[in-house]
């Protein structure tokens, strides 16, 4: 609950979510998204499994690769493709490698939704998204898992908005995610 509580802290506004909360390019690159193509490993593959359905709920195009896999496979990319890694070190080695293989295939931008503020993914992405989760202790990753899909449902609201979805659909999921660390609580307390 405290780490979900934590990664939405700054990030809404009111009723809405922050662009900014993504970088300062954030608005220029999320204005020109057609698509998203995720590439990540693990529990973090498993995420992106998850935003590929909220993603294409809102009418963003999706695909998901284990980020080991990307590099050996050719991808038509389409114009408009914002390539998405998700690793809670920043520093795994084939989520890197997805990620080089993906700019040489001129993606539109790269976004990273990372736990690591100095790690390589941070720094090799147009954007980034710090889950704030704090140092994961389990091999379960339980907080990265839920951190990571919280800082994804931000995001896919804010493509929704820019796909022409209207406010109440924002407010609405916003109130739901506002509500999300008491619930864990709930779940937890059982």
């Amino acid at each position: 609950p405290r780490a979900v509580a934590d990664t939405l802290e700054g990030r809404i506004s009111g009723d809405r979510v922050l662009e900014e909360s993504f970088g300062h390019r954030a608005q220029e690159i999320f204005s020109k998204t057609e698509a998203v193509q995720i590439m990540a490993c693990g529990t973090s593959f498993h995420a992106g499994l998850v935003a590929k359905q909220w993603l294409e709920y809102v009418g963003i195009p999706c695909s998901v690769e284990i980020a080991s896999e990307y590099r050996y496979r050719r991808h038509p990319i389409q114009p408009g493709t914002l390539a998405i890694t998700i690793s809670q070190s920043g520093e795994t080695a084939d989520t890197l490698a997805a990620l080089e293989e993906a700019k040489r295939q001129n993606i539109l931008g790269s976004l990273t939704v990372c736990n690591v503020p100095e790690s390589s993914l941070v720094r090799e992405s147009d954007l980034q998204f710090m889950t704030h989760a704090g140092p994961e202790v389990g091999v379960a990753s339980t907080k990265t898992y839920t951190t990571a899909m919280t800082g994804l449902m931000l995001l896919a609201l804010i493509l929704a908005r820019r796909h022409g979805y209207d406010e109440g659909f924002e407010s609405h999921v916003i109130g739901q995610l506002r509500a999300l660390p008491s619930a864990l609580e709930d779940a937890l307390a059982m």
